[in-house]
């Protein structure tokens, strides 16, 4: 097992060994055992800052650091820096990931980025940084940040620490903090290369490289990656289907098929193959529909490409100060897949018009050209860079200042030209009384041109932000005590937020823009006050060790006010090698710009089809954000207990207990499962609604972003945002790790997890508190992964077992047992000399399925990894 943190602050104490199985077990033992490294100085230990404090040379005190070191992220089965954390159990794959979903606004997920969300809050409630500076905002919508900017060949150390954390850093630290730290003072040449294959056509590339010098006065240091997966289709899946009947769900299967179905006089009509005209319009039989699933073409996993690059410089200029910058762009493209569905409302005067009801003046027919046109391909890129710069100087005593100055910019486009069927040129094509231009759905072909008329549709989502830091602050101590130095940081921020969102439709000819910005200030200051109350000079039997932290942070928005965010915390070791922490906080989140716009971000009017009580419905979901929205507000507590015997070398244990009060949460609720089937949301559904309601919201000025036939609704949904959700949450995380040497084999093994006591929500004011955990669309309530490995000389393996515990899906009733999902993989490795290393992973061994779960494909893309058994090879060389 390789000691992650032995090149930090607690090397050389028992609770430095504790620290490593808090480390991530899983990730700690996937690493080699490297030689060790030679222990630090004091002073270079002092030098340290880790995440979760601002002042060098202390840990956070009361909070624990999961981290993950460069062997272990080297030796992890993935190809990107998302999916590296997304293997932490305190990570849930709610919102934004590139499988889709829709849960916590993860259908805004336009470009298929892939956010973190600690405890499954969202991904808006945890900050991601790197080298404790904040990143651009990316997505359409300025709503998460892709971890994956950061070549992972480049990571030194990845800290998360999962609890409030905006007392230290700010907003969005309500579940806690992910900080990507760079192998600034890295010095050599490394590369990799990596192929990972399933038994279909979807595989994963990725290369990488970093180079890095060391001098007497400074360093440098540049890395690349680029990575790339095939599309995962749904024909290579066979669970990957919309009618469940066969394993005891319902038919979710669409009417919106070639032949459709016609609707008329209260009636439906399944129109048969080869189509109905006047001759045979009696063989029509009144209560038949046809369904379909086009799936197998589907993009469960689109294609896609990343390249990403990132450079630090430090140079010393005189003994006492010290210049440095860094920077990283990266850019990742690929494509998405939109059904061409029809629901038209055909006139009667359409040459091709046929009626099983006499004396009817027009027919609707569900309807698609995927036979015809295939799903309609729509690219999408992003790009994200980031430039800082900075001066560090000894000021007097052992006081460091620091200042930098930070601007970062993304980009993110979902070039969708043709999304789908244009409404006006749908309706000109239907009222069209030329029999060689007229659309034609009731079988038989259509003009091309005509075709490729009514497809020019353009749903041109484009978002942009801008992010401009300054940051000074000085920390260093104050006055010793006899348990140590009394030490402080304090500082200053100001920050300059802008984001621009712009959504172009109508079609190429007539195109539409609806565009919308805002620019926020924030300005901030903070301070953290570490006091060591026991310590090394005045320990005593039941005394190791007492420590207090004390910090807080006021913060000034030019659109939100003011909010003051304070945390202590309180670390206790009555002995070396048991550890008591504690910590209470409050934290905050401030709505971004897409979410108090009435605009921005794709507002309006959609035409969704939804899950309903007995089957699919369709209707109407308004989207869009509210000027109205106060800032989220969070308090959280947390206590743990770490145990390393020193009697039983090898070791480690803890158990940490949390709690998250959550309160004015922001919802999203457009396309949310169980949106028409959960009772939580009844009073944003209407269902039913009447001619006269419809009529006035399609003319109430919101614009309209998809064709929407009045006759076909069944529900009208509102989801635009609002402060509504009140999140309580409590639970437990864990770790047992125990690593030992049987002659020249050693081994280690751990298990690690987290375990919800219950997760209250409450999705309206006054609704009342329900316990969600372990239900479709919130997070699990037992989430562990377990392993054991070997090395024997140049020699090394790992098993792993990933575990999901079952839930229920509550959007069917009765509700559905969900089963539990446990995945295995295994990984082997030969380090061939001291600059080649070749090894091989599987990731999945047995190829297990995602559970069933009775929704659209027939699997919870936000619980499950559809990807199948996929084998990997990797060759390492290192100079």
């Amino acid at each position: 097992m390789t000691v992650t943190r032995s090149t930090l602050l607690m090397g050389r104490t028992a609770l430095g060994a504790l620290a490593l199985g808090l480390a991530l077990p899983a990730f700690a033992q996937t690493a080699d055992p490297a030689p060790e490294a030679p222990p630090l100085s004091e002073k270079e230990e002092q030098e340290i800052v880790v995440t979760g404090s601002r002042i060098r040379g202390i840990d956070p005190v009361g909070s624990n650091v999961i981290a993950i070191d460069a062997d272990a992220i080297a030796q992890e089965p993935v190809t990107s820096t998302n999916d590296l954390l997304r293997r932490v159990p305190q990570v849930v794959s709610l919102g934004a990931n590139r499988a889709g979903g829709s849960a916590q606004n993860g259908a805004a997920n336009a470009t298929r980025g892939a956010g973190i969300n600690l405890r499954g809050l969202s991904t808006n409630a945890t900050l991601l940084l790197y080298d404790g500076k904040r990143l651009p905002p990316q997505g359409t919508q300025g709503q998460f940040t892709d971890p994956s900017v950061i070549p992972s060949i480049a990571l030194g150390r990845v800290e998360v620490v999962a609890d409030g954390a905006s007392a230290i850093y700010g907003s969005d630290a309500v579940a806690g903090v992910v900080n990507f730290i760079l192998r600034r003072d890295f010095s050599g040449i490394e590369a990799r290369a990596r192929y990972g294959f399933t038994d279909g056509n979807y595989d994963e590339k990725q290369f990488a490289a970093i180079a890095g010098h060391k001098w007497s006065s400074g360093n440098a240091m540049i890395a690349a990656e680029y990575t790339s997966n095939k599309v995962l289709r749904g024909s290579e899946l066979d669970f990957y289907e919309n009618d469940n009947r066969d394993r005891g769900g319902r038919d979710l299967r669409v009417t919106n098929c070639n032949p459709g179905t016609i609707t008329v006089g209260g009636g439906t009509y399944a129109i048969p193959a080869g189509g109905v005209t006047g001759a045979n319009v009696g063989s029509l039989v009144r209560g038949t529909s046809n369904r379909c699933f086009y799936g197998d073409s589907d993009y469960v996993i689109p294609p896609q490409e990343r390249i990403s690059v990132v450079g630090a410089f430090s140079q010393d200029i005189t003994d006492d100060i010290r210049v440095f910058a860094d920077g990283f762009y990266s850019r990742r493209e690929g494509d998405v897949l939109i059904n061409p569905t029809v629901n038209a409302t055909v006139p009667s005067t359409n040459p091709f018009f046929v009626s099983p009801v006499p004396g009817a003046t027009s027919v609707n027919v569900a309807y698609s050209l995927v036979p015809e046109l295939g799903q309609l391909r729509n690219p999408y890129h992003a790009s994200s860079w980031n430039v800082s710069g900075g001066v560090e100087a000894n000021l007097f005593g052992d006081f460091r200042g620091t200042v930098y100055y930070a601007h970062g910019e993304s980009e993110e486009v979902a070039d969708r030209r043709r999304s789908g069927v244009n409404a006006g040129a749908l309706a000109r094509a239907l009222a069209d009384t030329n029999p060689a231009t007229a659309l034609n759905v009731f079988g038989g072909a259509n003009n091309p041109d005509t075709l490729a008329r009514i497809t020019d549709n353009l749903f041109v989502i484009t978002g942009r932000t801008r992010l401009d830091v300054i940051n000074g602050q000085l920390d260093g101590s104050l006055f010793d005590l006899p348990g140590g130095a009394v030490r402080i940081a304090v500082g200053a921020e100001h920050r300059v937020e802008y984001t621009f969102t712009d959504l172009l439709s109508g079609q190429a000819a007539t195109p539409v823009t609806t565009a919308d910005s805002g620019k926020r200030n924030v300005d901030a200051v903070f301070g953290e006050l570490f006091v060591p109350i026991v310590g090394a000079g005045n320990a005593s039997p039941g005394f190791e060790r007492l420590s207090l932290s004390l910090a807080v942070r006021h913060e000034n928005y030019s659109d939100f006010g003011s909010t003051t965010n304070p945390k202590i915390g309180l670390t206790y070791a009555p002995f070396p090698g048991l550890t008591l922490k504690g910590t209470y906080g409050t934290s905050f989140r401030a709505p971004t710009f897409t979410e108090v716009s009435t605009l921005a971000g794709g507002a309006g009017l959609y035409f969704d089809t939804l899950p309903g009580p007995a089957g699919n419905q369709i209707g109407i979901g308004i989207a869009g954000g509210n000027p109205n929205l106060m800032p989220e507000q969070a308090k959280t507590w947390s206590f743990g207990v770490e145990a390393a015997p020193e009697d039983i070398p090898g070791l480690v244990a803890s158990l940490s207990y949390f709690r998250i009060d959550y309160t004015d949460q922001i919802q999203a609720l457009r396309g949310t499962p169980g949106l028409l089937t959960n009772p939580v949301y009844d009073s944003f559904v209407q269902f039913d609604p009447s001619q006269a309601e419809i009529a006035a919201l399609l003319a109430s000025g919101l614009p309209i972003n998809s064709a929407i036939n009045p006759a076909d609704v069944t529900f009208i949904a509102d989801g635009r945002r609002q402060n509504l959700g009140t999140s309580l949450m409590r639970g437990l995380d864990f770790v047992l790790a125990y690593d030992w040497q049987w002659g020249d084999v050693k081994l280690d093994a751990g298990v690690q997890g987290t375990y919800l006591l219950d997760y209250l929500f409450e999705a309206v004011p006054g609704a009342g508190l329900i316990d969600v955990a372990d239900t479709l669309g919130f997070t699990q309530s037992f989430r562990s992964q377990a392993d054991i490995g070997v090395k024997w000389g140049g020699v090394r393996g790992r098993f792993t077992w990933n575990h999901l515990r079952g839930y229920f899906n509550n959007s069917v009733t009765p509700r559905q047992d969900v089963s539990n999902y446990d995945t295995f993989d295994l990984s082997l490795g030969y380090e061939l000399n001291e600059h080649v290393t070749l090894s091989a992973d599987v990731r999945n061994l047995f190829d297990e399925d995602p559970p069933f779960v009775d929704t659209t494909n027939g699997f919870d893309p936000q619980s499950a990894n559809p990807i199948p058994r996929l084998i990997s090879v990797t060759a390492a060389v290192k100079f």
